[in-house]
């Protein structure tokens, strides 16, 4: 009866399972998933329309391009921080990228074109918006009255002109409009990340993970465990006397210090000091010459330099990793990077498995350039120069050596020379002033001093003050002198002085224990302890006490897992990857292809079209 009731719940949790799959496709049929692209699309363009008024705001007069086809851009991220616009956040919550989203307006003949690029990890797209007259222009500008209505995308816009004509009665004149034409071109098929495109399908190759319980496997396993026993140790005190002996002990301590002032001792010295020195000169003025040189114009060549071709001679294939898989074909090698297998082994499953499975081994190589040259072929009448340039010689010039100036059919240099020649030697040459200097020196002792036999140094009387071998200064011509005394003597104690430390011996009495006993409070007693030591088991419970050391044996089923075939086991379950492929239609991607376009009319006014400014004058 157990069994039969065992039978009857696993059928029945079968059929419960099988009812649950079919409800929840049948759920799935239904009520099949929204389509969110309509959604994305509107946080797309809501997007591209917050980065396109903050550059509508941004852009004042002072701040738009003034040349002709000159151009103004403005990424994300500098919005961002000068805090126009807050970070801009995709359908997949990932924020846009800062660097590469960017706002740009472009100057054209008779209006603005303003571009905005936005890229996400969904969507990557931009608009174009024009800006007429009234939208950036000042009051010159009001010759033209523009009425413009966005129908909301870029290529729905329709521009509605009237030409003011007062003044012109009597004449006939042809007006110039434009307009800008745009339409979207099929460029190519895109897959998103991570497939590969085949015709116009995306297909990724990819695995997935199959689990399944694993087997169970019931073991008895005994195991012993040991402790230390605790060691009790029983101990006995005696005590015993002391011997003892007089003795006496030497210490050490700081003398009393106190000072003597005495009178500092006055030296006079002589000392030699340096003369005052006194210069007096004779300034005359140079003589100079000055002298003609010629020399011969130098020829240029002149040369037109580019830089040369770098052309690669060789490659080398550089390793830069070691792969294991269990996948047998993953070697490669294409122009770039290359996998070469090395070779495989046996592993098990699990460290309880007796399975086993395959392990490949490859080693990875990227193309590396290992050497290279620069060429100058493809440049006709060029040559190498400078290593990674090209020239070619073009005209020639004629110039004059430096410091040399063109004089006619020559180069001429005029040079002036000064000198002290006809004054003497005692005169010297100052270049900057054009002048010959003879110095006179004299020297003078100054006051309080008189001459030596050098006249440039002087000798005078210094009084001093010094203070006597082994004392110090202490100021006001005075002196002090540290003394140093001991205590007086006692009955156990007695001092003697040693410099500045006094030598103090005490009678005392030393006592010893003997050998195999300890020190007690009482330094004339001594303690003598005997122990011995036993073990037990009484902290351990069940424990039997085995010479020092506490045993206990237990007995426990433990429960394995284990798995079969190509299975790898994984906790209590057995996993395996296999192979799968998905494949979808790949998207359309578009470019578009913008131009402007003119016409002429007597009309002063053409719906869809935008007046340029321009007229002429047919009678």
């Amino acid at each position: 009866m157990e069994e039969e009731r065992r039978g009857m719940t696993v059928k029945d949790l079968l059929i419960r399972l099988v009812l649950i799959v079919v409800f929840i496709l049948l759920l799935l049929w239904l009520f099949p998933m929204p389509d969110l692209k309509p959604l994305n699309n509107q946080i797309f363009a809501d997007n591209l329309d917050r980065m396109k008024q903050v550059a509508k705001s941004y852009y004042t007069v002072e701040r738009l391009p003034k040349d002709l086809n000159s151009s103004k851009r403005m990424t994300l991220k500098e919005m961002i921080d000068n805090h126009y616009i807050l970070p801009l956040m995709d359908s997949n919550g990932n924020y846009c990228s800062e660097d590469d989203s960017y706002v740009e307006i472009t100057k054209k003949e008779n209006e603005y074109i303003i571009k905005v690029y936005l890229s996400c990890s969904d969507k990557q797209d931009y608009i174009i918006e024009h800006f007429g007259c009234y939208d950036i222009c000042s009051d010159q500008c009001k010759v033209l009255e523009t009425t413009t209505n966005n129908g909301g995308g870029f290529g729905n816009t329709t521009n509605v002109t009237k030409v003011t004509t007062s003044g012109n009665k009597g004449k006939l004149y042809e007006y110039q409009f434009s307009k800008y034409v745009c339409e979207e071109k099929f460029d190519k098929y895109v897959c998103p990340s991570g497939y590969y495109l085949v015709g116009d399908k995306c297909i990724k190759d990819g695995s997935k993970v199959e689990t399944i319980p694993a087997h169970e496997k019931i073991i008895n396993i005994s195991s012993t465990d040991t402790k230390d026993a605790k060691a009790i140790i029983d101990s006995n005190t005696e005590i015993v006397p002391a011997s003892c002996k007089d003795s006496e002990k030497t210490t050490t301590i700081d003398a009393n210090k106190s000072n003597t002032v005495v009178d500092a001792n006055k030296v006079n010295k002589e000392q030699t000091i340096t003369a005052d020195k006194i210069n007096k000169y004779d300034v005359k003025g140079a003589a100079y010459k000055t002298v003609t040189t010629n020399s011969n114009y130098i020829i240029v060549q002149n040369y037109d330099i580019i830089w040369a071709d770098k052309i690669v001679t060789s490659y080398k294939w550089e390793y830069t990793a070691t792969l294991n898989s269990l996948n047998p074909g993953l070697a490669f090698e294409n122009d770039s990077e290359k996998l070469v297998y090395i070779r495989q082994w046996e592993e098990l499953d699990c460290l309880t498995c007796v399975s086993t499975h395959t392990v490949y081994q490859y080693f990875r190589y990227k193309k590396k350039v290992e050497d290279y040259k620069y060429s100058c072929a493809a440049y006709p009448g060029y040559t190498s120069y400078d290593t990674d340039k090209c020239r070619k010689p073009t005209t020639t010039t004629k110039e004059c050596p430096p410091g040399f100036s063109p004089n006619g059919n020559v180069c001429t240099k005029k040079e002036t020379t000064y000198n002290c020649d006809r004054y003497g030697s005692d005169y010297k040459l100052d270049l900057e002033k054009k002048t010959c200097t003879k110095t006179t020196t004299t020297y003078k002792c100054p006051s309080g001093s008189t001459p030596t036999s050098d006249e440039r140094h002087c000798k005078r009387t210094v009084t001093s003050y010094e203070c006597p071998a082994g004392t110090t200064s202490i100021g006001n011509n005075k002196c002090q002198k540290p003394t140093y005394s001991c205590p007086p003597n006692t009955s156990d104690t007695s001092y003697t002085l040693s410099g500045t430390k006094c030598i103090a011996k005490t009678k005392v009495k030393v006592c010893t224990c003997p050998d195999g006993t300890d020190e007690t409070d009482d330094p004339t007693k001594c303690a003598k302890t005997t122990s011995t030591t036993r073990y037990t088991c009484e902290d351990y419970p069940g424990y039997t006490l085995q010479d020092k050391k506490c045993t206990k044996t237990t007995t426990t089923q433990e429960k394995s897992y284990y798995c079969t075939d190509d299975y790898t086991l994984n906790g209590t379950s057995c996993v395996r990857t296999v192979n799968v492929r998905d494949t979808i239609n790949a998207e359309k991607s578009y470019n578009l292809s913008c131009d402007t376009q003119y016409k002429w009319s007597t009309s002063t006014s053409i719906p869809g079209w935008v007046y340029t400014g321009n007229k002429r004058e047919i009678y």
